[in-house]
């Protein structure tokens, strides 16, 4: 029985070696070392029978923990488990090292067993080959639901808000879907104020909607602006009207004079390039505006405007 038991254990360790070989290659060296092992042992047993060794020395003390006093190692039942586990082992993995190319000794010799093992050690690739899947998977939903929510977030948006964000495309989109512009001046001003690339457009698509680009706009938006530009012009203005008319910007755009044109807001805003633009549309710097500060009357033009804000 306990030989038998020998012969069952080293031909499961040869089994489970052979099986795993082509995924760790290094398992056939396994048998090396085993063999190693008891070559070591063998040879520290013949040095110590020659030397006549006692207990002092570490080969002597490991010895004593393999075979019962005073030996010799090979006549004890440890020793030669270990013995013949090495031996087959050795032998099985050379063998199963030969046919390494086809899976090792028990592959080649049974094609059934060689699926099976196909199908063991393939499974950690199908793993990852579906958590790659589910990652490209998991990517494509996220942009689903980007996509979505920016759908939502335009259905729920209102024309005028696109206009206070200069979103030409979203106009013309919405002017092409047979809808009206909005005709808020204020917001028209915040658009442009976003100074886009593309506010020349803004303007065109609002002309050709029956819009005349000379008439008096709203500026009380600038006082609200995020341009610095035009919040440095602003500040300008109202040290102006307060060294002047001892009354504020908002004062002087909101109330005293609320019919100043778009070259003003241009002007205002430091937008050069929209106020020659302007002015190339027809627009006439010397333009006279009315203004009106309690009882006091005056009028005031886009160029004076710009006269005001020059250092």
């Amino acid at each position: 029985m306990p030989f038998n038991a020998v012969i069952v254990m080293s031909m499961t360790v040869a089994a489970v070696l052979d099986f795993l070989a082509p995924q760790a290659p290094y398992l056939a060296w396994v048998s090396y070392l085993l063999a190693a092992l008891v070559l070591l042992a063998m040879v520290l047993e013949v040095q110590a029978l020659r030397s006549g060794a006692t207990g002092g020395t570490w080969y002597i003390q490991l010895l004593a923990r393999l075979r019962p006093p005073p030996g010799p190692l090979w006549k004890s039942p440890a020793w030669q488990v270990v013995a013949i586990i090495a031996v087959i082992a050795l032998v099985l993995g050379q063998a199963s090292r030969a046919r390494a190319d086809s899976g090792g000794l028990i592959a080649s010799l049974a094609p059934n067993l060689r699926n099976v093992q196909a199908l063991l050690l393939g499974v950690k690739e199908d793993t990852q080959r579906i958590q790659t899947t589910l990652d490209g998977v998991d990517t494509k939903v996220g942009a689903i639901h980007t996509s979505v929510g920016n759908l939502e977030a335009a259905l729920t948006k209102e024309p005028i808000e696109y206009l206070m964000e200069g979103d030409y495309p979203a106009l013309k989109k919405h002017v092409a879907a047979g809808k009206r512009l909005p005709r808020n001046t204020d917001m028209l001003v915040k658009g442009l104020n976003q100074k886009r690339d593309d506010r020349f457009d803004l303007l065109r698509l609002y002309m050709d909607n029956q819009f005349d680009i000379r008439e008096p706009v709203e500026l009380l938006m600038l006082l609200s602006s995020d341009d610095v530009p035009t919040i440095n012009n602003v500040k300008k203005l109202d040290a102006w009207a307060q060294k002047r008319f001892q009354t504020s910007a908002s004062t002087l755009l909101y109330q005293d004079c609320k019919t100043l044109d778009l070259l003003a807001y241009a002007y205002i805003a430091d937008d050069k390039p929209l106020a020659e633009w302007l002015v190339q549309q027809g627009i006439k710097p010397d333009t006279k505006y009315p203004c009106e500060n309690y009882s006091r009357k005056w009028t005031i033009s886009a160029k004076e405007i710009q006269a005001l804000l020059v250092p």
